[in-house]
């Protein structure tokens, strides 16, 4: 998609271990192209300073990320995103500087205008570390000359050369070249230590028209199918740089030529070009893209503008030391992964459909006078929300570490849980996930926003003038295809699954952008998208395209069958609470799957089609809050043992044998929040903290 949906697991999901990468030397040709088509086949990654800027001051440092400067030593000393460690991407893929990146944070690099750090973005992720590129880099950080130092500018750096309109086809099949190196680092130092390899427009126009075409290099275009018809590069053929790095795409390409790759402003081709070097061949980014070639808005369509892309945020002028020495990750071609286990567990848990619980019940059951009855309550807000106020002896934890075995074992396995974000969304993945383990474990429909109505509290919730959109609806019924393969599980057991996946944070995506990947002029990066609303609902309008299925009934084989894998997954319900649910689901058994933000309520204005939506005159009450800290308990024993890469349940002692009494909240539960009207009564937001969202709440 052309917005990036969440924090990708994907290539966490197919390292073999977390393990050093000296000594590794028998890795081929395929293993460095495998890397990179996993890495590709996401989409490259990058983060816009807004985000960044939100992600450094949220005010939960655990999910603060590593951040890179890669900038000269005298500019890093004029001003740099607080924080930031600076580096020379020549020598950053030496072992010694790689193992002061730490595996477990994202990692953000930092350059002029987002050219290099997207060549170096790549080289990282393809090695394994969850790795992005500011958007723009320091240019759209701070409007400061003195700081930024240098950036896009049009008067300067575009050209109003000759543009093309013609189609061209690739040709081939053509042999690859030899990789730089005999494993995936070797090859990432092998090109980086020789500095990124870009060309100016006024060196590609020079040398296309020198006379002599033998010295031409293979133009590829990454802009969409409908922008590439508007105008390219002559000669110039049109890829998807999420299909690129496939081997049949790859053999299109010549490896004895120069190949010189175009998107719109340097930010994808940067990272394409990285991918294409490692792979041993001769590649270059065009410096700022069809922005620098044309001057025709028309034909360049976006291109990089101080008055929209860049910020005034705080910068830092002190030095930061680098860390370390870490393990470094290991990343190699996908492993073959058999699981049974973590399907037949989300078949289980949703064929009796999602389990919410009401504010109002929650707080019947917290003052019922009855402690044994209480569940054990987990509030996935930020630390300084929480701090404002949470439910009454609330627990703090973020949502991507709850799935480790650590923290999993400081929930009580005989207790309800219920799991509380700002309005429901990363609870209900998070609710889903704890499900799936074992776990009786209920999301608090919309979350902190129906339990008080104290804004400072809440913090945020569903508001319709800001966060529903007017987009086109569908009426007409879609059938959904397959049958298709299932993916591979992201782990060999569902425990690894939930961890691998919430470690990255829950994925959704805003109407916005949906819209706009629908609206791209390229079918083939649309998303699958699946209705979980009623029938009657459905019929009322839905996003176009979307297929109609029951939550309880998504699980089965036969309806996973439908799904296909090779396709992102958008998932709407009413306001979001159900669908994230099934999201969290899909991801675990390796779907790439997204939660549609504040559901339909999100996409359409007109009552008639949403049909529910949260409204806080009904759905909010005033009950009381709590902001003392309290911490975990435990280790207790986990509701599911690991035994020969399965994870089995633990048998639980049965009521009648006394063992611990009968949780009534568990009974209320059950007989309130599993009916079909209170199940599509459903919650809400998450304010996505970014393309790459921070998963709370």
């Amino acid at each position: 998609m052309k917005k990036r949906l969440a924090l990708s697991a994907l290539v966490v999901a197919l390292m073999v271990g977390t393990l050093p990468i000296i000594g590794q030397t028998g890795l081929a040709q395929g293993s460095v192209q495998k890397a990179a088509e996993v890495y590709f086949s996401g989409g490259p990654r990058t983060i816009k300073a807004a985000d960044l800027f939100e992600n450094l001051n949220d005010g939960d440092e655990e999910n603060d990320p590593y951040i890179i400067s890669l900038r000269s030593a005298e500019d890093y000393g004029k001003g740099h995103v607080p924080g930031a460690v600076n580096m020379s991407v020549k020598a950053m893929f030496t072992t010694e500087n790689l193992a002061t990146i730490p595996p477990d944070k994202d990692v953000v690099v930092i350059c002029y205008t987002g050219q290099t750090a997207g060549q170096a973005t790549a080289g990282l992720s393809i090695l394994g570390y969850e790795a992005y590129s500011l958007l723009f880099g320091m240019s759209s950080w701070t409007t400061d000359s003195e700081v930024f130092v240098k950036r896009f500018n049009p008067e300067a750096h575009a050209g109003d050369y000759r543009i093309d309109t013609g189609a061209h086809e690739p040709g081939g099949p053509y042999s690859q070249p030899t990789p730089l190196a005999a494993n995936i680092v070797g090859s990432a130092e092998v090109y980086f230590s020789g500095g990124p390899r870009t060309i100016k427009a006024a060196d590609l126009f020079e040398n296309l028209n020198d006379g002599d075409p033998e010295n031409d290099p293979y133009i590829i275009s990454l802009r969409s199918g409908e922008d590439y018809a508007k105008g390219h590069v002559p000669g110039a053929v049109n890829t998807s740089v999420k299909e690129m790095f496939a081997t049949e795409n790859l053999a299109t390409i010549p490896s004895d030529k120069d190949v010189v790759v175009i998107c719109y402003t340097g930010q994808t081709a940067g990272q394409a070009t990285a991918g294409l070097s490692v792979l041993g061949y001769e590649a270059y980014s065009l410096l700022h893209g069809m922005s620098s070639w044309t001057t025709d808005p028309d034909v360049y369509v976006k291109r990089f503008n101080p008055e929209t892309h860049a910020s005034d945020y705080r910068i830092d002028t002190e030095t930061h030391e680098v860390g370390g020495p870490y393990e470094l990750p290991f990343a190699v071609a996908p492993i073959a992964i058999e699981v049974a286990g973590v399907g037949e567990a989300a078949e289980v848990y949703f064929s009796g459909g999602p389990r919410t619980i009401k504010a109002a019940d929650l707080f019947e059951n917290l003052n019922d006078g009855d402690e044994e009855n209480d569940p054990y309550i987990i509030s996935l807000r930020s630390a300084e929300d929480y701090g404002k106020g949470h439910v009454p002896g609330a627990v703090n934890m973020s949502v991507k570490a709850m799935f480790t075995t650590e923290n999993l074992a400081t929930i009580p396995p005989d207790k309800d849980v219920v799991v509380i974000c700002y309005t429901g969304q990363t609870a209900g993945q998070a609710t889903a996930g704890l499900s799936i383990l074992g776990y009786e474990a209920y999301s608090l429909l919309f979350g902190m926003s129906s339990w008080t109505t104290d804004s400072e509290v809440f913090v945020k919730r569903f508001n319709p003038e800001a966060h529903a959109g007017d987009y086109r609806i569908d009426t007409g019924a879609h059938e959904p295809g397959g049958p298709y393969s299932q993916p591979t599980p992201l782990a060999a057991n569902i425990v690894g699954s939930a961890e691998v996946y919430f470690s990255g944070g829950p994925r959704t995506i805003k109407a916005a952008d949906l819209f706009e990947n629908l609206n791209d002029g390229d079918l083939d990066n649309d998303p699958y998208i699946i209705s979980l609303r009623s029938g009657e609902d459905y019929a009322k309008g839905h996003v176009p395209g979307a297929v109609n299925v029951s939550v309880k009934a998504m699980f089965t084989a036969e309806n996973l069958a439908t799904i296909p894998p090779d396709k992102d997954v958008v998932v709407i319900c009413y306001t979001g609470q159900t669908a994230s649910q099934a999201t969290a689901g899909l991801n675990m058994l390796g779907y790439e799957a997204c939660s549609l933000l504040h559901g339909m309520s999100s996409w359409s204005t007109d009552p008639e089609v949403y049909v529910k939506r949260f409204n806080p005159e009904t759905h909010a009450a005033d009950y009381r809050i709590d902001t003392e800290a309290h911490e975990p308990g435990g280790p207790y024993e986990l509701p599911f043992a690991v035994v020969e890469g399965e994870v089995k349940p633990v048998p639980q002692p049965t009521p009648e044998a006394g063992l611990f009494p009968v949780s009534a909240g568990a009974m209320n539960c059950v007989t309130c929040h599993t009916d079909e009207p209170s199940l599509q009564a459903l919650a809400v937001e998450k304010e996505v903290k970014s393309e790459k969202t921070s998963g709370e709440g």
